[in-house]
């Protein structure tokens, strides 16, 4: 995805810095928030629900003398399914080979941190910053001595407070970040912001906009896939998209009463979608059952989440 090109180009007066970041963390602790502010584009779709994140997302922030790429990661929790052990090898290749890996934590959390992640981040040889987020629903200052959850600062190379959704310390942050990068190449071209298409992006915004209106009646075990994304007449696109759940009864769920529910999510959806390609979108929204998706091999290597051996994003670019 690209939008509008940033000067941002290697030159002999100024050495070039670039790296790749993971975010990493439970979920619900501001992963997707962070990245979306900090590339200041809508990439990673947010929600309550438990696990919305599903891919490594990259978001690539170029200015004139960096570019740093992160990655957003699945919440991390116990893998007690197939496709929950899929998405944790999905975040140990994103920590795999990167240059630094941003623990986010949140503030307002009982049980900030997990054993599934703690052991993840000890996989990882990557230098870490603990991330202290959500500081803006505090009532008084945050000082990481009242929060005896959170891990110790000491395994950290920083440790910093920040709020993802005010952007509270993100400067900071990005300056600490570069402290902690290499020189090296220009990885994307400057106007590019993600390694997903809109295709992709479309489907996450319905899957987004589903949850958003179903609640807890649907189960996460809900997929999204764009069967159709082409330009019909000028200047506006067509989008097809079905819906898949796992089991008979939760398509009466995502349809609702005369197709309100259906109807409902794709109201919400559309213009989010055409602030996203920037056109105005035709979108046609269906239904289907994959029964059990989430348990099948074959069906989670559909939808992308089943796909062998994994490269890290950096060696694939290396």
């Amino acid at each position: 995805m690209n939008a509008k090109p940033e000067r941002a180009s290697p030159n002999q007066k100024t050495k070039f810095k670039s790296g790749f970041v993971a975010i990493v963390g439970k979920p619900n602790a501001g992963k997707s928030t962070l990245l979306n502010h900090l590339v200041g584009e809508k990439l990673a779709i947010v929600s309550t629900k438990p696990q919305t994140t599903r891919n490594a997302i990259l978001g690539i922030l170029t200015r004139e003398n960096y570019q740093i790429v992160f990655t957003d990661t699945p919440g991390i929790i116990e893998p007690k399914n197939l496709l929950n052990r899929c998405l944790i090898d999905t975040v140990r290749t994103a920590i795999g080979d990167v240059d630094l890996i941003y623990h986010i934590a949140d503030v307002t959390d009982p049980v900030p941190v997990n054993e599934s992640v703690m052991n993840l981040l000890k996989g990882s040889r990557a230098p870490r910053f603990l991330l202290a987020n959500k500081i803006d629903r505090l009532r008084r200052p945050f000082d990481i001595r009242d929060f005896p959850n959170l891990p110790d600062p000491a395994g950290y190379e920083k440790a910093i407070a920040i709020s993802a959704l005010r952007g509270h310390n993100l400067d900071l942050l990005i300056n600490l970040t570069l402290d902690h990068l290499p020189e090296g190449p220009l990885y994307f071209e400057p106007g590019q912001i993600s390694d997903r298409n809109l295709r992709f992006l479309s489907a996450e915004l319905i899957r987004e906009k589903a949850f958003e209106l179903l609640g807890e009646e649907l189960p996460y075990s809900m997929a999204v896939e764009v069967e159709e994304f082409k330009e019909r007449e000028e200047g506006k696109w067509f989008i097809r998209a079905v819906i898949y759940v796992e089991r008979e009864s939760q398509k009466g769920i995502v349809i609702g009463a005369a197709g309100k529910m259906l109807k409902n999510i794709g109201t919400l959806a559309r213009p989010a979608i055409e602030n996203l390609v920037g056109q105005p979108v035709y979108l046609e929204l269906w239904v289907k059952l994959r029964k059990n998706w989430t348990k099948s091999e074959q069906e989670l290597r559909r939808f992308g989440y089943l796909t062998g051996r994994k490269k890290s994003h950096k060696a694939r670019l290396t």
